[in-house]
């Protein structure tokens, strides 16, 4: 299941939000060593501040197992601000049509379990709900900044996406920067991958009523 919970009401949802920074500290900083800002227990950075909405994947028992960020690219987003390199020769990517999704991470202890294709399950219910939201609201592309072992996981999920620019080493990362289009093919496709029948949302929902909300 998928849950919407809009950044600027992220004190509404404090269990939510303790959960989310928790498991990204335990990703980025702990298991994956990237250089990101850290509070005690909690990853967080600047573009938590900028009215994000957060994409949260529960299991049955109401267990967080994964979570991403949207940001509208119209704003401040990591691949515009932070990093532009990952562009290569192509122009900064600023539209109303075009919504950035950062900070991915799955639940390392899922990871371990490859047996029942957790990861796959979880990833691809993540991704699903950010296409649902991007048809329900008219986008045409959803980019994001990863490294080149999730780009090579998304591809697995049915989702490879496209390359914006040529990798290039950021820290201890192989970064590169991908842009999917958002149509019901690609969407179809996911959820063929990881048979997910139906809506993956806790309700329906655009972007717009999610920021509302």
């Amino acid at each position: 299941m998928i849950r919407i919970i809009n950044g600027a009401r992220r004190n509404q949802f404090p269990s939510d939000i303790d959960a989310m920074h928790r498991l990204r500290k335990r990703v980025f900083h702990d298991l994956l060593g990237w250089e990101v800002q850290v509070q005690e227990a909690w990853e967080i950075d600047d573009y938590d501040r900028a009215n994000p909405l957060y994409v949260l994947s529960y299991d049955e028992k109401g267990k967080l197992r994964g979570s991403l960020r949207l940001l509208p690219t119209l704003g401040p987003n990591m691949l515009d601000d932070t990093f532009p390199i990952l562009l290569g020769d192509g122009p900064e990517i600023r539209s109303a049509a075009v919504w950035e999704s950062s900070r991915f991470c799955i639940d390392p202890e899922i990871s371990q379990d490859r047996a029942r294709n957790q990861v796959t399950i979880a990833a691809a219910e993540l991704m699903c709900g950010v296409g649902e939201l991007g048809l329900a609201s008219g986008l045409s592309h959803i980019v994001t900044v990863t490294d080149v072992f999730l780009e090579r996981m998304f591809k697995r999920m049915g989702c490879p996406g496209s390359r914006i620019g040529e990798p290039k080493r950021i820290g201890v990362v192989q970064a590169v920067a991908v842009s999917w289009e958002v149509s019901h093919e690609l969407l179809d496709r996911m959820k063929a991958v990881a048979a997910i029948d139906g809506s993956v949302l806790e309700e329906e929902m655009t972007l717009a009523t999610a920021r509302a909300a």
